[in-house]
């Protein structure tokens, strides 16, 4: 939205009004309530048009966000803090068809080699607690794979070593740090046949607040498996909103490697080929998800 060009000195009714008014925001953010974009227009006082096509826009201290959209009626959510959500990694789109280049970091020798034994051994003795992961959406096409919830010790270190590298990943990205609430963690494992099809990782409200992504990969060598790269499209204006173009990045997963990237950005997993179906020659990872405050 464009500033005022007069600097304006508020009446003191004016002030009053005003103070109403961002009493009633809060409160909409401190509820999570959603407003249609009328609704949003009529309590911010501004023109609705003046968000038409956005996704996420800041006014004053809050941010606004486009979270649903049902029977043609779009629905916004407002909270409060840094404006630097991952719906504006990309922004500003310019022009309609756009093709923005998702960015990526990959460091390798992430964890020491004693700290990547310790984890591959851990996991070798951890099969049987292995167990089939799904979806929201219950979609049995969708995502093949297995993961293990429980492993305290080293989503502890993975958290800790995410965190202490966070600021150099977001200057490498060349965005600025936004305030962390939590770093979410979980350990997966494919094998023979396994995928995860297209999709990102803040598209539904009780996620929407995921920043950053990031994929820690370990296996033992020599490598059992084929496949299994992470596929990242680049995306692209289309009526308003940021989608998947047909062009796209593939990361190798490369042993004691982690590879951050947006969560807005759309990406699979390729299927994994391992000729033993050995669990031990699975593609494991650490993967998680920074959240804002």
């Amino acid at each position: 939205m464009k500033p005022h060009n007069k600097s304006i000195a508020r009446k003191p009714e004016s002030m009053q009004n005003l103070f109403s008014q961002l009493e009633l925001v809060q409160r909409f953010a401190r509820e999570g309530f959603w407003v249609t974009t009328e609704e949003l227009g009529h309590l911010l006082e501004v023109d609705p048009q003046q968000f038409q096509g956005q996704q996420q826009f800041p006014w004053r201290n809050f941010v606004c966000r486009l979270v649903e959209q049902q029977h043609n009626q779009q629905f916004w959510q407002i909270s409060t803090g840094n404006p630097i959500g991952s719906s504006l990694i990309h922004q500003p789109v310019r022009q309609e068809g756009e093709i923005v280049p998702s960015a990526y970091a990959q460091i390798e020798n992430f964890l020491t080699p004693q700290q990547w034994q310790e984890l591959l051994a851990f996991v070798m003795a951890e099969e049987a607690n292995f167990v089939p992961t799904s979806t929201s959406t219950g979609d049995l096409d969708y995502r093949k794979s297995k993961i293990l919830y429980q492993f305290p010790k080293f989503s502890q270190l993975m958290i800790q070593r995410v965190g202490q590298i966070f600021p150099h990943v977001m200057t490498y990205l060349k965005k600025p740090e936004f305030k962390l609430s939590t770093i979410e963690c979980q350990l997966t494992m494919h094998n023979d046949g396994n995928y995860y099809r297209i999709h990102n990782d803040n598209g539904s409200p009780d996620c929407a607040n995921r920043v950053l992504t990031y994929v820690y990969y370990f296996y033992r060598e020599p490598k059992g498996f084929r496949g299994g790269e992470l596929r990242l499209y680049n995306m692209k204006s289309e009526n308003g909103y940021l989608v998947a173009a047909d062009s796209y990045q593939d990361i190798q997963p490369l042993n004691n490697s982690i590879v951050f990237f947006f969560s807005e950005v759309m990406h699979e997993v390729l299927p994994i080929s391992c000729p033993s179906k050995n669990f031990a020659d699975s593609r494991f990872t650490i993967n998680g998800w920074l959240r804002r405050a």
